[in-house]
């Protein structure tokens, strides 16, 4: 049978006892000191990349935060957070091309960011709107333009409008023109212009007529626009006059005649629209009418040598004869 070890006192004096306690208090702060740096040891080190690229980029360290973010990409991946930050560090320094390389990729992945690329994207546009670089502008918004129109800032729909239509874009144009007319009630004058000519190179004057109304009823005299509106605007009377007439409405093609005839423009055309006055008056029955249209075509060609004055002629002939 072992013996029984008798219980030992602890003989120390106060003072031994209180350094032993000191001892085990050292070693237990040391060992709660190193706590944080074992939990830091265990941090992402993708997270401390994007918490030292915030604060760069915060205080207008560009560089510096472009290469933080960077690094947090090879740390984490294809990130969409890291992602939208380096896009918003390079639309910072006005940088199109990288912009557009990270935020157009994450639009193009992910559409929960709509929102926040259509905000970096519309700075960087109004940026390079402000130095005269259209055509940054408008790669700027190209990604935001094939999503949805409705991303692009209201106030850079207009000058994209612009910018399409003097490339000769006017379909595209057109749309946002459409929205520009659509989300502001107080519009210039000249933005009515511009809408009807988009709509008349895509062969609509049945909408440019109305248009080119608009314009010329707000527009201010001596206006640089003012005499293509009424040129175009008589053209487009006239052409529409020649849709009524053959489909058989011979009073509305008459009151689009009479409306070019009144503008007095394009006035190579006058003579026609005259003369087809003159048909459309035989047509609804009114002799006197015709015949008053028919001269009017000789009086414009005092020399007799345009190709309806004869026809004319003929016509008036017939109506008299008819008469006598």
């Amino acid at each position: 049978m072992a013996a029984v070890r008798p219980l030992r006192l602890d003989r120390r004096t106060g003072a031994g006892r209180t350094a032993a306690l000191a001892s085990r208090r050292r070693a237990l702060l040391f060992a709660l000191a190193l706590v944080p740096t074992a939990l830091s040891g265990c941090e992402d080190p993708s997270n401390r990349s994007l918490g030292r690229g915030d604060r760069l980029l915060a205080t207008g360290r560009l560089e510096e935060a472009i290469a933080e973010y960077k690094l947090a990409l090879r740390q984490a991946g294809e990130s969409p957070e890291v992602t939208l930050r380096l896009g918003q560090a390079y639309a910072a320094s006005g940088d199109v091309d990288e912009t557009l390389r990270y935020l157009g990729a994450l639009l193009a992945a992910d559409s929960s960011y709509r929102y926040q690329v259509a905000a970096e994207l519309g700075s960087v546009a109004r940026d390079a709107l402000a130095r005269g670089a259209r055509e940054n502008m408008a790669r700027a918004l190209a990604p935001l333009e094939a999503w949805s129109i409705g991303l692009i800032p209201l106030d850079l729909q207009l000058a994209l409008a612009r910018y399409h239509r003097a490339d000769g874009d006017y379909a595209s144009a057109l749309s946002l023109y459409l929205a520009v007319l659509a989300d502001t009630s107080d519009l210039a004058p000249d933005v009515y212009y511009e809408i009807g000519r988009a709509y008349e190179e895509l062969g609509g004057c049945r909408e440019s007529v109305a248009l080119y109304e608009a314009f010329l009823e707000e527009a201010r005299r001596g206006s640089p626009e003012t005499a293509g509106a009424r040129w175009r605007l008589g053209n487009c009377l006239v052409t529409l006059a020649d849709e009524e007439w053959s489909a058989g409405r011979p009073a509305s093609a008459l009151e689009k005649l009479e409306r070019m005839i009144e503008i007095g423009e394009p006035q190579t055309l006058l003579d026609r629209a005259h003369f087809r006055r003159g048909e459309l008056y035989l047509a609804l029955g009114d002799p006197d009418a015709a015949l008053a249209a028919y001269r009017e075509v000789l009086r414009l060609n005092p020399n007799r040598s345009a190709p309806l004055v004869q026809q004319a002629e003929q016509r008036i002939r017939q109506i008299r004869f008819g008469h006598e």
